[in-house]
């Protein structure tokens, strides 16, 4: 028998419209707006056929359609706004700058028509930025001889009459005091970049968008929530019927925010001596729930709400860095860090004004404790447990920060963040005995710690904080974190770059890092540690010539060698330190010994020639790992093409 497979129509007739408007409301404030809509024009289901009866019908709703610009299915909207604060048309003042900007999102999307009835979802966002300069050799120079000391000294006639040259002598006299003045002006400027972004994601929404993102008939979302309000508008939009009453919807309803502080400086206490500082703090935080109808008590209501989020901050662990391991893999700070638990848990119980327990006689740490009625052992109802968050992460800090735990903040998300700094030195070409045989000579490090908790969850068993964590024998905790850790780099301790008279470049280079990760989970501290000594040197050649056969006739050719000879010597070295075990143990570790020479001869603009040797030679410092060395040698002959 036949059968009969009856076409079907893949319809897609989209209709997108965008527009963007630019004002420049004033020179200092600039306004921008852009919109982006999609619509779909629907079509009857099956064939368009004059010959179809239903024709006529057909096309009056494909173009009733078009006149009312389709089904809508997506809407996106932006603002911006820019703000230049005047402060240099303020005298006083004009040694500052700020500019400002926000930017707002909104966007719209439908459901699916068959699922009409769960409602489209709404979301907006807003981002406010701050970005501040302060011209501190601006302010200085406002007064004549601070101006003049920043200037330096102004160049002399080679004849100078007897008056200049006691006035000069008199002035030698107070050169110590004008050291110390330079000194005091030495901070020439200081940026403050600051960021925050806020966003809300609503499901359930049932009305459309028309003109700038609204339902004018029902006035909602709001001018406000469009153009970026992060106010709260679940039970405005509840009570006028914009939302959803289905049971169905699990859309969880969302919000984020997010902060971002960075501050700069640079400070040049001495002349050539430049000292570049860094801090920065983040934060980024997130909360869903889901937001529906309940019918037991006839209205909306929130379920399941979870807080999450991450942190961040220039950290400064300098006063540990150098602190080194013994024979046996053990650390002076992880024991510090085991003892300062205590410290901190005594500080806790302190503070604690709900806190009704003692000291326990056999952990030594703060315990609480009711004998209920009816009972002869008393029942442990809280307290500050070896292993509690509260305690461990406090400790931490303090041992690996070399600060008094008795004097650090109780908390795992410090306020306030630290410098970091990068340092740079040319003045020893001041040197008569450097001068004379170097071109160049400078002399560099860099110190950057962070101290970064990488993410947390609010504890679902938390409501007053006297909640008992039978885990740890501890309080709950409002938010639950996994792990935190320290990431310290010298990159480098020191460098010192030379350039000899004959062009011979020369560098010599330390490099010292190391990650201390502590999980809350194992309780466990991975410590991760490396070094690394690095020396390198180079030497140009010039016009090298070489002989070369070109259609049967040599030919001369002259050109620059570069040399160039690479030295690394590095050590790896990662140990886990258990908390509770008190167990220090190596899990892996290497040297790595590196040797680099290359050898780079360009012929001509397309033509390069290169020969290299590379070796890397690995010492294993634990027993399962073998050593290994790898050699590589040859040389790479490169052509260009005309581009």
């Amino acid at each position: 028998s036949n059968m009969i497979i009856f076409p079907t129509y893949n319809k897609f007739f989209s209709w997108n419209r965008s527009y963007e408007l630019k004002y420049d409301l004033m020179r200092t404030l600039k306004l921008d707006f852009a919109v982006n809509q999609q619509a779909n024009i629907d079509e009857p289901a099956g064939k368009l056929d004059k010959s179809d009866p239903f024709y006529r019908e057909k096309m009056d709703t494909i173009w009733s359609n078009v006149w009312n610009f389709g089904r809508a299915t997506n809407y996106h909207q932006t603002f911006g706004a820019n703000y230049q604060v005047p402060l240099n048309k303020i005298p006083l003042l004009n040694f500052v700058s700020l500019n400002t900007r926000y930017t707002a999102s909104y966007d719209w999307t439908a459901a699916l028509p068959a699922i009409s009835y769960l409602g489209n979802t709404i979301q907006n966002s807003n981002s406010k930025q701050y970005n501040g300069q302060i011209n501190l050799t601006s302010l200085y120079n406002k007064v004549p001889y601070f101006k003049k000391l920043n200037q330096g000294s102004s160049r002399r006639n080679s004849v100078r009459n007897r008056k200049e040259q006691e006035d000069e002598e008199s002035k030698k006299k107070f050169e110590f005091l004008k050291h110390i003045v330079r000194f005091g002006l030495g901070v020439r400027n200081i940026a403050i970049n600051y960021s925050a972004n806020e966003g809300t994601f609503l499901p359930g929404y049932l009305n459309q968008s028309k003109v700038l993102g609204q339902d004018w008939a029902k006035l909602s979302p709001g001018l406000l929530f469009a153009f970026g309000s992060q106010k709260d508008i679940r039970l405005t939009a509840g009570r006028n019927g914009w939302l959803s009453q289905s049971t169905a919807l699990n859309t969880m309803y969302k919000t984020n925010s997010s902060e971002n502080l960075t501050l700069r400086s640079t400070f040049e206490p001495i002349k050539q001596l430049k000292i570049d500082l860094t801090a920065n703090k983040t934060t980024s935080t997130n909360n869903t729930e889901y937001f529906r109808w309940d019918n037991d008590i006839d209205d909306f209501n929130s379920f399941s709400p979870i807080e999450s989020g991450s942190f961040s901050v220039s950290f400064i662990s300098w006063a540990t860095a150098f602190r080194g391991d013994n024979d046996d893999n053990e650390s002076e700070t992880f024991n510090i860090f085991r003892d300062n638990r205590l410290i901190i848990a005594k500080q806790l119980a302190e503070k604690n004004p709900n806190f009704n327990g003692g000291i326990d006689p056999v952990t030594g740490y703060p315990t609480e404790y009711i004998t209920y009625s009816g009972d002869t052992v008393p029942t442990l109802v809280g307290g500050y447990g070896p292993t509690s968050q509260e305690v461990m992460i406090p400790a931490f800090l303090a041992a690996y920060s070399g600060r008094n735990p008795s004097n650090s903040k109780l908390t795992a998300f410090p306020s306030i963040p630290l410098p970091n700094w990068r340092v740079t030195y040319d003045g020893f070409m001041r040197i008569p005995y450097i001068k004379k045989r170097f071109k160049q000579f400078t002399v560099g490090h860099a110190y950057r710690s962070t101290y970064v908790l990488g993410s947390y969850q609010s504890n679902v068993n938390y409501v007053n904080g006297d909640e008992l964590n039978i885990n740890n024998m501890s309080y709950h905790v409002a938010r639950e974190i996994s792990q935190v850790t320290i990431n310290e780099q010298f990159s480098p301790l020191f460098k010192i770059d030379m350039t000899w008279k004959n062009s011979l470049l020369t560098r010599i280079e330390f490099k010292k890092s190391r990650v201390l990760a502590l999980s809350l989970a194992n309780n466990q501290l991975t410590e991760t540690g490396s070094q690394e000594f690095v020396f390198g040197v180079g030497y140009r050649i010039q016009d090298v010539e070489f002989k070369m056969l070109s259609g049967g006739r040599g030919k001369k050719i002259s050109s620059d060698l570069d040399l160039k000879l690479d030295f690394n010597l590095m050590n790896n070295k990662t140990v886990i330190r258990k908390v509770i075990e008190d167990v220090e143990q190596i899990t892996m570790g290497q040297q790595l010994i590196k040797i680099k020479f290359s050898a780079d001869y360009v012929v001509n603009q397309r033509l390069n020639l290169k020969v290299f040797y590379d070796r890397a030679i690995t010492n294993p410092f634990i027993s399962t790992t073998f050593p290994s060395s790898i050699t590589n040698v040859g040389f790479s002959l490169r052509f260009t093409l005309a581009g």
